[in-house]
């Protein structure tokens, strides 16, 4: 089977060229932005845009692309306006990514001064996008690292969801750092199946479908988001060798964002290499 092993790349030139970078990298499977990450409003999806993404994916071979909404976009913000524009961007990314063949539709979810304010806000937010969802696309809810007074970095938070949104369009994207910035422990096989065990008991593992594979700079509980190049943070190579190896994930797209692009092409063949495999050829 194989692995889908890739990284966040550049849509410099056009939204093509994040997979064309991506095959010089080594990577199988790529994540990008279909618009600015730092703008509420973006043009809609072009004809022209598809084909070249669609010819793209026919001349690299990578087929499956995740897309990363814009990083201003906050559902359960106290602010209306925001919550607004926040609801009206994460719906326009649902629809570019319709539009482009795009399945996951990562973001991240929010913050809020009351916490219960804000799960409520969220809830409230996704119900209504799940009922405008076009075909083929998940809302993919990001974990996060728990920094400040930011939703979603427990288990329970998403069990939360769940009860209230039991849809399979709602979907997880779990990134490595935020889990163990957030408590849980990916370093040793006895603490890695004990964070699944509670996952799979509060949430489902057939809900995890997308990975970000980052290190941490900060320790194990810090709620502090700081990513690190793979195996030379505080999770070290254990961690990836573990997930890298687990047959539960071994179908889904892993993407690193650690810190420096110029070192990407170092960070996937120390995946590849985890998987005793060397990166495909560019």
């Amino acid at each position: 089977m194989q692995r889908l092993i890739g990284a966040h790349t550049s849509t410099t030139g056009g939204l093509q060229n994040a997979l064309y970078e991506g095959k010089q990298l080594g990577c199988t499977a790529v994540q990008l932005f279909t618009a600015s990450p730092r703008q509420w409003k973006a043009p809609p999806i072009t004809r022209e845009q598809v084909e070249k993404l669609n010819q793209a994916r026919r001349e690299t071979g990578i087929e499956t692309v995740v897309s990363h909404a814009a990083y201003l976009i906050n559902l359960a913000s106290p602010d209306p306006e925001t919550r607004r524009k926040s609801y009206e961007a994460y719906r326009a990314e649902l629809q570019r990514c319709a539009a482009l063949g795009i399945r996951y539709a990562v973001f991240h979810m929010g913050s809020h001064p009351d916490f219960d304010t804000g799960m409520r806000l969220l809830i409230e937010n996704l119900r209504n996008l799940l009922a405008e969802l076009p075909d083929g696309v998940c809302i993919t809810m990001e974990t996060m690292a728990g920094q400040g007074s930011t939703l979603c970095y427990r288990f329970e938070h998403f069990a939360q969801i769940y009860d209230a949104l039991p849809d399979e369009r709602l979907v997880i994207c779990a990134d490595s750092c935020h889990l163990f910035a957030a408590g849980y422990d990916l370093r040793t096989p006895d603490t890695y199946e004990a964070v699944w065990r509670e996952f799979d008991r509060l949430i489902g593992l057939s809900r995890l479908q997308v990975w970000h594979l980052n290190d941490s700079k900060k320790p194990l509980g810090s709620r502090i988001d700081r990513h690190e190049h793979i195996g030379e943070g505080e999770l070290g190579e254990s961690a990836f060798r573990l997930i890298l190896n687990d047959p539960r994930f071994a179908a889904l797209p892993m993407i690193i964002e650690t810190p420096d692009e110029t070192r990407y092409a170092e960070d996937l063949a120390k995946l590849w290499s985890y998987v005793g495999q060397l990166p495909p050829a560019s």
